[in-house]
């Protein structure tokens, strides 16, 4: 007897393969059948409950393989809000930033490092972190123990491995042979435990309030080597890296992919790195930087970039410093002024003059055009006619310079009014591109991190409602591959990723003529009161994880039905 039978479905089994009618029975939280309308007789004796599910599209629970809720679990065990779009399963610890291992008297300098890299409220990390361990291991059996609402996979983080083998020598050098070798027995034993791999950062848009650089930036080649080869003592696992030419030229970017595709060498794992980003300043890199990935994978070196399907949207205001505004070098000191003197400035007829001379300066103006930076929150009721509204056209309808407009529009709203500049991904065409890409994997959610600055949580809804049916881009079932099948694969995530008989009963119903991601809004819901950025979904009724309900009706039922996918598999 089958403990759920859901009838009548549109089935998109995650494989790319057309989509059809049939029905889908579970049991002991594994997919039992993947049959024909009718095949499976209704009634008690066959299924303790059945679902009509007709008008909706059966697919596999989606996965989102570039998270960072390694600390969000531990007051939100649920990782609102991915599974409202559907997300059943999530990757976290990415680009090295975990907080396992982590001695007790590390514990303030990693929450510094995550409000500074990650745009974590620190307030918000010291009142919800749960600690109760000091290695790898037991974090993860902390959080099996606690329970969790979607599958989690995790790396361990070489920021937090450094912390763990050097104390504070971590930010100060590259690791000696001895130290490398700690590392190596520490990264080795998160393996044994089950972490996915492991993960690392060469930005340099990731350092310390006071500049002082994350730990994995001073890291060296011996040291990224020798932790490719512990990976290579295991038939599981890969590497993710947040690249050091993040914000560099093309040639940078190819020059890079040489240390990617050693370490894939030396691992004889794939080795993903994030993000790859359609960039206005550099039309067609990322096409070339992906054509030469595609042809490392060619030769045997599993090199993945992982792009995204939405404009990499910055949120900020001018009232308080946050990530976007304290990785620029021109806006930085203008933030740490105190409040009025910032007000004094914005009026200043000569600051206002030193904008405007600087129509070809991104890190001045915050934007690549004006048509690309929005008033998406306003804070006071007179500017709310200019919510969603570019400053260039807000210059048009006040009849003002834009950065005039900016600036009266901001000081009206006592600088809380929030902007939006989509300073990357914004050419459609270029983005299609990308995501077809058959080399890359579609990702960057961030979710859990930049909370009150960066928003892409309902990348899922937004794929399934923006590109397949508004703009008719992409197939439904092409659509559906690229957020199961397709990471599964690349992840080792064997037991989902498809609709077939013995999988995981991870499974998302939705309407194919409903399905978005609703505006972003903010909402103060993080320990100690701290706001975040939030995307709710519709047109996703039903959301199964494990064979059990974490949405019902479109509304989250607070089951914990996830598991710790250790090693990469259930």
């Amino acid at each position: 007897m089958h403990d759920l039978l859901i009838r009548n479905a549109t089935i998109c089994d995650g494989t790319g393969a057309p989509a059809h009618p049939g029905d889908i029975a579970i049991a002991d939280g594994k997919i039992a059948a993947v049959t024909e309308p009718g095949a499976i007789a209704s009634g008690p004796k066959n299924a303790a409950e059945q679902i009509d599910a007709g008008g909706l599209v059966a697919a596999p629970g989606f996965i989102d393989v570039h998270t960072h809720y390694d600390c969000q679990l531990f007051w939100d065990p649920t990782a609102s809000p991915s599974s409202w779009h559907g997300v059943t399963t999530v990757v976290m610890g990415n680009c090295g930033f975990t907080i396992a291992p982590c001695l007790p008297e590390h514990r303030e300098t990693v929450m510094e490092l995550l409000l500074f890299v990650e745009g974590m409220p620190i307030e918000t990390l010291r009142e919800g972190i749960k600690w109760s361990w000091e290695e790898f291991p037991d974090y993860l059996t902390a959080l099996e123990l606690q329970g969790v609402g979607p599958n989690v996979a995790a790396f361990v983080g070489m920021s937090a491995v450094r912390f763990r083998a050097m104390g504070k020598a971590a930010v100060e050098r590259p690791a000696n042979a001895d130290e490398i070798e700690q590392m190596g027995g520490i990264v080795r034993r998160a393996l044994q435990a089950g972490a996915i791999g492991w993960s690392t950062s060469l930005s340099p848009t990731h350092f310390f309030g006071d500049g002082t650089p994350a730990p994995t930036r001073v890291s060296d080649d011996a040291e990224l080597d020798a932790m490719a080869r512990v990976l290579g003592e295991f038939g599981h696992g890969l590497i993710e890296v947040a690249p050091r030419s993040l914000l560099g030229s093309p040639d940078d970017k190819l020059q890079e992919l040489d240390l990617f595709g050693r370490l894939a060498r030396l691992s004889g794992k794939t080795v993903t790195f994030a993000p790859l980003h359609d960039n206005p300043f550099f039309p067609g890199s990322a096409q070339e930087i992906l054509a030469a990935a595609s042809a490392r994978q060619a030769r045997g070196e599993s090199v993945v970039p992982q792009v995204g399907c939405r404009p990499l949207e910055l949120r900020f205001n001018f009232a308080k410093a946050s990530f976007g505004l304290e990785n620029n070098g021109f806006w930085k000191p203008i933030m740490h002024q105190p409040r009025a003197e910032r007000r004094a400035l914005f009026e200043s007829a000569a600051f206002r003059e030193q904008l405007r001379g600087y129509e070809s300066n991104f890190k001045a103006l915050l934007t690549p055009s004006w048509e690309r930076m929005f008033l998406r929150l306003p804070a006071t009721p007179a500017n709310a006619r200019f919510t969603d509204v570019s400053v260039a056209a807000i210059a048009t309808q006040l009849g003002k310079h834009p950065v005039d407009a900016l600036l009266d529009v901001s000081l009206a709203d006592d600088l809380e009014g929030q902007w939006g500049v989509e300073i990357l991904n914004a050419d459609e065409p270029r983005v299609r591109e990308l995501m077809l890409a058959p080399g890359a994997v579609l990702a960057l959610s961030d979710a859990g991190a930049h909370v009150d600055t960066l928003c892409d949580q309902g990348f899922t809804s937004y794929l399934l409602g923006h590109w397949v049916r508004e703009r008719g881009s992409l197939g439904l079932e092409e659509a559906v591959r690229l957020v199961t099948s397709r990471p599964a694969e690349v992840y080792g995530l064997h037991d989902r990723g498809t609709l077939a008989r013995g999988k995981a009963a991870d499974v998302v119903l939705f309407d194919p003529r409903t399905i978005r991601m609703r505006p972003t809004e903010v909402v103060a819901d993080l320990p100690g009161g701290q706001r975040r950025l939030l995307q709710r979904a519709e047109g996703i009724p039903l959301v199964f994880v494990n064979g059990k309900r974490v949405i019902a009706d479109g509304q989250p039922t607070g089951a914990l039905a996830g598991r710790i996918l250790r090693g990469g598999t259930a």
